[in-house]
């Protein structure tokens, strides 16, 4: 019995594992500092990503992080000023 109820107690972890890996972005701005945002669907698309690897308006340009918040983390981050990011936005919106 002990062992049965082990088993789903592992089980249910995994899941529950998985689903949040589904469910969140996980941003890399350095190797032990991290945020997580929200994803608008369940997907593995973008999942970890890493902001020293692009520049800010290549991140903007994915769909799913820029709908998810990344430009604000980019703000808190001064990587970008909230005019810069606007502007961004709205070019990369009339493409």
């Amino acid at each position: 019995m002990l062992s049965r109820l082990k088993t789903y107690l592992i089980l249910a972890l995994a899941v529950g594992a998985f689903y949040f890996l589904l469910s969140h972005h996980i941003i890399f701005s350095s190797f032990s500092d991290y945020d997580l945002l929200k994803k608008e669907e369940l997907t593995l698309k973008y999942t970890f990503f890493s902001l020293r690897q692009v520049t800010p308006e290549a991140a903007l340009r994915i769909d799913a992080l820029r709908y998810a918040g990344i430009g604000d983390i980019m703000v808190e981050r001064g990587m970008l000023d909230q005019e810069r990011l606007n502007e961004l936005s709205r070019r990369i919106e009339m493409q």
